[in-house]
């Protein structure tokens, strides 16, 4: 196993999408820095929280025809009937809505549940 290997492995992926964000917290940090340590080490923990917020970890998801998985961490905040959107397409029949709540530590990259 090569060093590169080792790095891959020890650090979750952060998601592509993160990475203009998680360069304006450095570039920040790095400006903020130059004028007061005390802004340095702010700049870094937001920063070290960007990178936390755009984290891709792989998931394992159960395969089985029955099931369905939840396209996001977090909690379930409800389930019940509802109309869906107008711009969806779907008709305006009641269909099951199943609400997920995030939180900002939760791992905000969403997946399709079936």
């Amino acid at each position: 196993m090569s060093l590169v290997d080792t790095v891959k492995n020890a650090f979750v992926p952060i998601h592509r999408e993160g990475y203009p964000f998680i360069a304006a917290f450095g570039a920040a940090t790095l400006f903020l820095g130059y004028f007061s340590s005390v802004l340095f080490w702010i700049g870094l923990i937001l920063t070290a929280w960007c990178v936390y917020f755009f984290r891709d970890p792989e998931r394992v998801t159960p395969v089985d025809d029955r099931l369905v998985v939840s396209p996001a961490d977090g909690i379930i905040s409800a389930v019940r009937p509802a109309v869906p959107p107008r711009e969806l397409g779907l008709g305006n029949v009641e269909m099951t809505r199943i609400s997920v709540f995030m939180n900002v530590f939760s791992c905000h990259v969403n997946r399709a549940p079936v």
